[in-house]
């Protein structure tokens, strides 16, 4: 795009008595001096030649519209980072919002019958880790504040959940069969409910594969969360899980590891490449060169965490993303890498990033 500004640049000016084929040579040897002058302003080297003003002022003008649109992206991408994380919890959110449909579609299922049954299964509205949850002011504060709902298209699938997969269920039918239960019996149904329908049942995971492109990346955490939401032993305990213990220290963390890792992203590809003389740039994996400077990133930029948990959570995200090799090769790397930029005063830790260091 700066390049298209600059051809922009020296463009016929149709005005002039001149024919444009005549403008041309001209036009075309300054645009082309612009782009040198460009590429040399973008690498910060010196020119060696005389650049016409014309070229020079069109490069310098071509590369504050370069740093305009990346500062402006840079931006962008954050603020969708944050809100991509964030929408974990919305996501949570309507998990456990969900576990209330079943129970109000349970009542609606029983009154839509023509004839009577021995299968009531409006006694779902009497469990008492459910009733505690719908009576949870959290839930209905955070709902209304971040606008989660199911809504009346979205009915249709919990109702189609609900009666061709948990009223057939046996396990479900043995529960409505009973008509007082204990608070231990209430959760545990819930809990079953929680784990083979709301997070496991296909038409669920459908809808939020659709709903949401980082639904397998996040069903883990999101099982966690709910999971640990009725780990109770009483409905008074009952209480949303939070995102993170701190959200809005981590969100500070998270940011920054992103800038610092591309503000410095020529710098530590050099420090990489010194420990792999024997490979060129491009023949690194893009994830484990992208791994290996965010984990640069940390170690030299946050003095608080320890360089051996550095190292292990990268080794991680290169297990988990990368090639099936990655997890050592990073091990291999960073190990080298830190021992080097300690011994040099590069990687400086204090208080609990001393820890594992010495």
């Amino acid at each position: 795009m700066a390049l298209d500004l600059i051809a922009d640049s020296f463009l016929p000016n149709l005005d002039l008595m001149i024919p444009k084929e005549e403008q041309m040579p001209k036009l075309e040897g300054l645009r082309k001096l612009s782009e040198i002058y460009f590429e040399e302003l973008f690498n910060n080297k010196d020119s060696e030649e005389e650049i016409p003003a014309d070229s020079k002022l069109a490069a310098k003008k071509a590369l504050k519209y370069y740093h305009d649109v990346l500062k402006r992206d840079r931006s962008q991408i954050i603020k969708q980072m944050v809100e991509e994380v964030e929408n974990i919890y919305n996501t949570y959110l309507k998990l456990i919002l969900l576990l209330k449909e079943i129970n109000s579609t349970a009542v609606w299922d029983e009154q839509r019958r023509l004839l009577e049954t021995d299968i009531k299964t409006s006694r779902l509205a009497n469990n008492q880790v459910l009733a505690a949850l719908s009576s949870l002011p959290a839930l209905e504060v955070e709902a209304i504040r971040k606008d989660i709902r199911w809504d009346d298209e979205e009915q249709n699938i919990i109702r189609k959940l609900f009666r061709d997969a948990i009223l057939p269920d046996p396990e479900f039918q043995a529960y409505l069969r009973t008509t007082k239960h204990t608070f231990e019996e209430d959760l545990k149904l819930v809990q079953y409910l929680l784990k083979t329908f709301v997070l496991k049942h296909h038409l669920i995971a459908d809808y939020f594969e659709e709903k949401d492109l980082n639904w397998g990346e996040n069903k883990d955490v999101l099982k966690s969360m709910t999971t640990k939401t009725f780990k109770v032993t009483e409905g008074q305990q009952l209480e949303l899980q939070p995102l993170a213990m701190n959200w809005e220290d981590d969100k500070i963390y998270y940011v920054d590891l992103f800038n610092q890792t591309l503000d410095n992203d020529q710098a530590y590809e050099k420090i990489i490449m010194s420990q792999t003389a024997n490979w060129e740039a491009d023949r690194l994996a893009s994830t484990d060169m992208i791994i290996l400077k965010m984990a640069l990133a940390e170690m030299i930029n946050f003095p608080s965490i320890p360089v051996k948990v550095t190292i292990n959570e990268f080794i991680e995200l290169a297990k988990n993303y990368s090639t099936p090799k990655s997890g050592q090769f990073i091990n291999g790397i960073l190990d080298v890498l830190s021992t080097k930029l300690i011994n040099d005063g590069i990687i400086r830790k204090s208080g609990r990033g001393l820890i594992d260091n010495k």
